[in-house]
């Protein structure tokens, strides 16, 4: 993997990917700062798309909490925020000199180098990355009351109304007073 001279969002995303699949960021990493580039980046100007090296991280995050309200957690958004940063930096010091990039955060990379990966490795990788990309909002969080909020994984994107309402009523089933599946209380 080599710099193609280009700084846009979408390069700063595959270098997240293909630094963890090449072994030059943790893949945990790498997985979690191109997750938190996907969330933040809905609030990119087409400037900073198009030169990542005109994002300010702090306005970004600051644009981002203003359009998801009080959806997102305030200690999520920092996560995202860090996560975010500490991406662009490798990404920037990689775009510098790819020969002497070192990741930061002290992350040292303990995947296995390519050739030595076996098949099925690289069948998991490969769905997991996969995955990942088709449902970069795989996570919703759901304010329930000041101090508590419940995050809701992995929902798929054609979601029934009737599937909904079957998660529903096994959520209902953790109330402090039990419901049977029609949705009344019972004695």
């Amino acid at each position: 993997m080599m710099p193609d001279g280009s700084y846009t969002i979408d390069s700063l995303l595959n270098f997240l990917k293909q630094s963890g699949m090449e072994g030059l960021i943790n893949p945990a990493v790498a997985r979690a700062r191109r997750n938190a580039v996907e969330q933040l980046k809905v609030e990119l100007t087409e400037e900073e798309r198009k030169d990542v090296r005109k994002i300010n991280a702090d306005e970004l995050a600051s644009r981002f909490h203003k359009l998801e309200g009080s959806s997102i957690r305030a200690e999520a958004l920092a996560l995202y925020t860090e996560r975010f940063c500490k991406g662009l930096t490798d990404f920037l010091s990689w775009m510098e000199d790819p020969a002497a990039f070192q990741s930061v955060g002290g992350e040292r990379p303990r995947a296995i180098p390519r050739g030595q990966i076996s098949p099925e490795t690289r069948v998991a990788e490969r769905i997991a990355l996969e995955a990942t990309e088709r449902n970069t909002s795989n996570i919703i969080p759901i304010p329930l009351r000041d101090s508590q909020t419940v995050y809701v994984a992995n929902l798929p994107v054609d979601l029934s109304a009737e599937e909904a309402g079957r998660i529903a009523r096994i959520v209902q089933a953790f109330a402090n007073g039990q419901q049977d599946a029609s949705g009344d209380e019972e004695p």
